[in-house]
């Protein structure tokens, strides 16, 4: 489909995402099937479908999340969706080296994107939850997709041309905390 409209890509910036949160015993096999497959196998099949198009040389960038460095209650499959994003970035990054593609994953912490209003949560446990994210912050806020946009850019073009493998966190020091 893409090829209908490019004959050639320069860069390509995967983002999949969808978390459903809760206890061990209460995920199911459709639990985590829903996130594997939008959050793994989507990106995965991605890039295959558009590597045929990809340029020597060229950049990919995946997108993870801060959580598959951390351990958070009631995370398990979605913590483990993003962990298997980031080391897909790392092999793909060694098996894709050798035709010009450089592969990097980056991976955001609290940013502000309406995933947030998506999680079903009352009004005042919705902010109870921002508050308490924003809280984890170094920075006490959450950042903003502009702020993960721009390390995306960087990491697609020229200047970033010998950073390959790589998950740098964007996370305004979440995981220090």
């Amino acid at each position: 489909m893409v090829k209908k409209h490019v004959a050639r890509l320069d860069g390509v910036f995967l983002n999949a995402g969808i978390r459903q949160f809760g206890p061990i015993e209460g995920m199911t096999p459709k639990n985590f099937e829903d996130m594997f497959g939008v959050n793994v196998r989507g990106p995965y099949f991605q890039l295959q479908s558009l590597l045929s198009l990809l340029a020597n040389p060229s950049a990919v960038v995946l997108n993870a999340s801060v959580v598959a460095e951390l351990g958070m209650a009631t995370t398990s499959i979605y913590s483990a969706t993003k962990a298997a994003v980031v080391s897909l970035g790392k092999s793909l990054a060694v098996e894709l080296a050798p035709r010009g593609i450089r592969v990097n994953t980056l991976s955001p912490g609290p940013i502000t994107t309406p995933i947030y209003q998506k999680l079903g949560l009352p009004v005042d446990a919705q902010k109870g939850f921002e508050d308490h994210m924003a809280a984890q912050s170094l920075f006490k806020r959450f950042g903003t997709a502009a702020e993960v946009a721009k390390l995306a850019r960087f990491l697609l073009t020229a200047e970033s041309s010998y950073i390959v493998g790589e998950n740098i966190l964007i996370d305004g020091g979440v995981r220090l905390t």
